[in-house]
């Protein structure tokens, strides 16, 4: 019986501990819901409030992250979060996210270039960076 209300404790921690930190700069909006969130990381938003164009940066599809990634935002592995990119990109839907090697790389890509956002699941996000998820 401990056991299990041991898991039940630690559940919820562990699922928190998977939240990534939305990194972005010059969006024009600073506090965005999950759900906004994941509409820009599949696909579905182009441009921030500010009109200035969506720039998804992406770690590499060989890393962890980028499963991470797929999981939170479309709930699927990394294979077919890539297939749907592909596919929006193709039909003219989106373009094409800016892919990098890891996590310090999407940070720095994201801290040079305005209406660039990036997700990061560690904490060495630059707060001036963050946005604040509601």
């Amino acid at each position: 019986m401990r056991y299990w209300m041991f898991l039940l404790f630690l559940i919820p921690l562990l699922t928190r501990a998977q939240d990534p930190v939305p990194v972005a700069k010059n969006t024009g909006q600073i506090n965005w819901t999950a759900n906004q969130l994941k509409s820009i990381f599949i696909g579905e938003r182009s441009f921030w409030p500010n009109r200035q164009p969506v720039v998804i940066v992406l770690p590499s599809s060989d890393s962890d992250s980028f499963e991470r990634i797929a999981q939170w935002s479309l709930e699927t592995d990394g294979f077919d979060y890539q297939k749907h990119w592909l596919s929006l990109v193709f039909q003219g839907r989106a373009n094409a996210p800016v892919f990098v090697k890891d996590e310090e790389e999407v940070m720095e890509y994201v801290a040079d270039h305005d209406g660039a956002i990036g997700l990061i699941f560690s904490e060495d996000a630059p707060s001036a960076l963050q946005l604040r998820i509601q």
